[in-house]
């Protein structure tokens, strides 16, 4: 369980672990997109603009993560970990099942005060930066929160400023809006916040689950304008839906959320705008590898295929499971117990009618580390052989959404490679892995740490 921590507390943590860059220099607002998305592709530290032209601090990679085709010790869920209060040294299957406890209990969070306050600023004086020059102030990783009768649906949302009292979001389709509806943007929620919504309407649109939208205990909501809202947003823009005619989002830059599922897109007439003092606001380069939204959706569809597979059968088999975001989250790695021949099938199948995001399955040993794609990476070829572990369908499986290579909705092959070792087989015709431990014996690695201690580097990772 997550213990609700603020947006604010998160980048605050971040810079106490040394993992935050504070940009004192004035930076233009048409600039930021790319200052930011270069500390991504750099593997770098998250990133906070103190000096902008707005009220608003962007801070961008506060929920990212290093690529593991190179070694770090942080790991890509690390930053999502600290944010959710589960610490740097959390697991990965611990940051899957805390994301993934909504989908298995109903919790009511506590009802506190909000720490937003009135401000004369409209929605241009925020100073949200564009994703790119010439283009409108843009807000990517936040929440809507909808006035829906008696009770306050919550969505995912990204959007532009489209004039001092207006704004265009993309929401996900079918959410039951109606023009004149009262709503509140929020940004700067808390992680948990933005992980529970998006698990929500994935789970709706992918599984068909109806269920309401269930937000953890441990995130303490507000009464804003008569609408529900995380009490410790950052900033919150109220107003009504205007009237609009239900489209599909055209832009040809999207956060990872909306790969999954069809969105619309709305006008908001803002009333009032409220803030904390020097709200910080998440920011996403959009289109850039590895970016904030990638990670979260990434562990999020993990969390969510974790719970269903793992409750469809009645037993757990699969180990842990993982979209990695380098992988641009069209491939699925499974690391599972197969209980018979041909479970791999059953496995991959079942997981295909759970989501629409991949059309590659790799299915691993359940011993497997999700810490490190090296190994199965390794596996792929030394267990798998292309002409027995490498299934493809039928070339006319519905088009994945994630992957980029295929853009016009044609049908293609779906694939999964079985690199596990067969069930049927006897442990003594299983090769034993080998390790650095098991290859050198104590005084030739005792010996190689000293040296690497001599050398200056680090013998922690002599291995």
């Amino acid at each position: 369980m997550t213990d609700g921590r603020s947006f604010r507390e998160g980048v605050d943590i971040l810079n106490e672990s040394d993992d935050l860059l504070d940009v004192d220099n004035h930076v233009p607002d048409e600039d930021i997109a790319a200052v930011a998305a270069e500390a991504i592709r750099s593997n770098g530290p998250a990133v906070r603009f103190s000096e902008t032209s707005g009220v608003v601090t962007p801070v961008s990679g506060a929920f990212a993560g290093p690529e593991q085709a190179t070694q770090y010790q942080e790991k890509p869920w690390t930053r999502l970990a600290l944010a959710l209060g589960l610490g740097t040294d959390a697991p990965y299957q611990r940051v899957v099942e805390g994301v993934a406890a909504p989908l298995a209990t109903t919790t009511e969070p506590e009802e506190t005060e909000i720490l937003a306050e009135s401000s004369d600023a409209d929605c241009y004086s925020l100073g949200l930066p564009p994703l790119n020059p010439g283009e409108p102030p843009a807000f990517t990783l936040g929440v809507l929160a909808i006035k829906d009768g008696d009770e306050t649906q919550w969505l995912p949302v990204r959007g532009t400023v489209r004039g001092t009292n207006r704004l265009r979001a993309v929401i996900p389709a079918n959410s039951g809006i109606q023009p004149g509806a009262a709503v509140s943007l929020c940004l700067g929620v808390p992680a948990a916040v933005l992980t529970n919504t998006i698990l929500h309407w994935l789970d709706r649109t992918q599984t068909g689950s109806i269920r309401p939208s269930t937000r953890s205990d441990a995130v303490s909501i507000a009464k804003h304008e008569g609408v529900t809202v995380p009490a410790t947003s950052e900033v919150l823009v109220t107003g009504r839906v205007a009237d609009f005619e239900v489209g599909p989002s055209s832009s040809d830059i999207e956060t990872a959320w909306e790969l999954a599922m069809d969105t619309d897109i709305v006008d908001i007439s803002a009333d009032a705008v409220a803030h904390r003092d020097s709200p910080r606001v998440p920011f996403v380069p959009l289109g850039t590898p590895l970016t904030d939204d990638i990670q979260i959706v990434g562990i999020v569809e993990s969390a969510r295929l974790n719970y269903r597979v793992n409750n469809y059968w009645g037993i757990a088999p699969a180990e842990w499971i993982r979209l990695p975001g380098e992988m641009g989250l069209g491939m699925c790695v499974v690391a599972s117990e197969i209980l018979y021949a041909g479970f791999e099938w059953q496995l991959s199948n079942t997981l295909f009618s759970f989501s629409n995001l991949f059309d590659k399955i790799l299915i691993l040993d359940e011993d497997t580390s999700a810490a490190d794609l090296s190994r199965p990476l390794d596996d792929i070829w030394v267990k798998a052989h292309p002409s027995q572990d490498w299934v493809f369908s039928e070339p006319s499986a519905p088009a994945a959404t994630a992957p980029k290579y295929r853009t016009d909705g044609t049908p293609g092959s779906r694939l999964f490679i079985n690199a596990t070792w067969d069930p049927r087989w006897d442990e003594e015709y299983i090769a034993p892995r080998v390790t650095y431990e098991t290859s050198y014996p104590e005084e030739v690695r005792q010996t190689v740490s000293e040296m690497w201690d001599d050398l200056g580097f680090d013998s922690s990772n002599s291995s």
